[in-house]
């Protein structure tokens, strides 16, 4: 495999992350401009008095370590006894092992007059596809519709019965106040999760900030959701004039001409090298590792332990010394009907699914023999390119191209729809002299579960696959607080034979 195939194979994930640190970005920055001349509620600033709140459209730059990224807009419409309607739209362009891609996402929000979700509807939108999410609160459930490509499935979601999300948690602190030393704590709903979770609103005080040419004293407040945090500066009516979060993402002020010219530049972020973990010392040979010893920072031991089997675990706790092995590990004490499951991106019910997976095995005899030919047979079908957007199952077939993303979750919905329960991992794996974030299939067969890897033609994935998370690409804002903390150092490497 060349190494631009490779460099292909990891970007969704790396999609995904970014898109999860982004939402968390946007919905993080506690914007202004919720209230016309005309409402009739008073608003208390941020320090305290009574201010108007302009409701002009709000352009950001978007860069990342100085590098520039993209833009974003934000304006909100006041609809009266209606409540209020927010629109936030983001244009960003990277680039990925060098090939340039771009990004649209587009969040339309409507809440009442105390700032509560009454229905939203997200987009994600690249050169290659759109993924659609839209909800509608009805009492304490939230009805989510997720459209991907021509496939649309309905989903009902607990929610209580005051419900934020990120674009409007702002109006609400702004109408109810905050003073330095204070804390705010409300439930918001990701839409890119889909979880409710509690979201902290800090006032650290105020803080003298240079923008241009211009010098601001302005509010500092401290936002975090799921651990993961965002750094705010606004004015006292609320405004926004810059934002940081992890992995050296920024959000300033500025004005609509410059931020769209941000656009008609080269792109000067690759998200390979954003998201790379460096290595003292190469592997050799991973296809042939019997055994990799690695030194692991940045994360708690805790946090690996559920991961612990034959195939990963932690031989020391301080440092953290992570033991990989390619081998099968004993199925623990979960029900295998959960890795059999349908969903809106592992088609396994789907006909057409079923009957590919059946035509493609039919002349096979064992499970194993199955999954190997489904193994090889994604692999070979799929072009490997960059696809930026969550495609479902029979997105995927159709469009014959993807990342790892593309192959694990075409791979998944064949080996399931045929009765092999097969479950996701989501981690790192070495390739090209770094450790790159990646996803792999793991299948039951005989008792026990085997990693494999359709995106890297890998019947049994190799010895450098690090799991750090498990699920159908769901809850993946659990890796957030991981970016730009994991390290990496290699121990010892142990081969059947020594390498020359």
């Amino acid at each position: 495999m060349t190494g631009r195939k490779t460099a292909f194979s990891i970007h969704s994930i790396y999609v995904f992350l970014l898109f999860g640190v982004w939402c968390t970005l946007l919905g993080s920055l506690i914007k202004s401009s919720y209230f016309d001349g005309s409402s009739q509620f008073m608003v208390v600033s941020l320090q305290s008095g009574i201010k108007d709140i302009p409701t002009d459209a709000e352009w950001m730059t978007i860069t990342h370590h100085g590098k520039k990224l993209g833009y974003s807009v934000y304006s909100v419409t006041n609809l009266r006894e209606q409540g209020y309607s927010i629109t936030s739209t983001a244009q960003l362009k990277m680039a990925v092992a060098g090939i340039e891609t771009k990004l649209v996402m587009k969040n339309y929000v409507r809440v009442d007059t105390l700032f509560r979700l009454l229905s939203f509807d997200f987009q994600l939108q690249s050169d290659q596809s759109l993924t659609h999410f839209s909800g509608k609160k009805v009492d304490q459930t939230l009805l989510v519709a997720q459209i991907t490509g021509r496939d649309s499935t309905i989903r009902e979601i607990d929610v209580p019965e005051e419900v934020y999300t990120y674009l409007s948690i702002q109006p609400m602190v702004a109408w109810q106040g905050i003073k330095k030393g204070e804390t705010i704590t409300v439930p918001a709903f990701d839409p890119v999760s889909m979880e409710i979770a509690q979201v902290e609103i800090s006032h650290e005080g105020k803080e003298e900030l240079n923008i241009g040419e211009n010098s601001y004293l302005l509010n500092k407040i401290r936002v975090q959701f799921k651990g993961v945090p965002s750094i705010l500066w606004l004015d006292d009516n609320g405004s926004t004039y810059r934002e940081e979060t992890i992995m050296g993402l920024v959000m300033e002020k500025t004005t609509p001409d410059k931020a769209i010219r941000i656009l008609s530049e080269v792109s000067e972020v690759d998200l390979i090298d954003v998201y790379a973990i460096p290595v003292d010392t190469p592997v050799r040979d991973p296809a042939s590792l019997l055994e990799l010893i690695l030194e692991i920072g940045g994360i708690d031991s805790l946090y690996l332990q559920k991961f612990n089997s034959e195939r990963q675990s932690i031989i020391q706790e301080n440092p953290l010394y992570l033991r990989l092995r390619p081998v099968s590990t004993p199925q623990i004490h979960v029900p295998l009907d959960t890795f059999l499951v349908s969903n809106s991106i592992i088609q396994c019910d789907n006909p057409k699914i079923k009957e590919l997976s059946r035509e493609l095995t039919k002349n096979d005899r064992t499970q194993h023999d199955k999954v190997n030919r489904l193994n090889n047979w994604v692999y070979r079908y799929l072009k490997k390119r960059p696809v930026v957007t969550l495609s479902s199952a029979l997105e995927i077939l159709d469009g014959k191209q993807g990342d790892c993303s593309e192959h694990t979750i075409l791979f998944t919905s064949l080996s399931r729809s045929i009765g092999i329960p097969t479950k996701i991992h989501i981690g790192l794996v070495y390739l090209e002299g770094r450790f790159l974030y990646h996803a792999w299939p793991v299948v039951y067969l005989d008792g026990n579960w085997v990693a494999v890897d359709p995106t890297l033609g890998q019947p049994v994935a190799d010895a450098t696959h690090i799991t750090l998370h498990e699920g159908d690409f769901n809850n993946l804002t659990e890796l957030l607080p991981l970016f730009g903390r994991v390290s990496i150092r290699i121990i010892e490497q142990k081969y059947e034979k020594p390498l020359l």
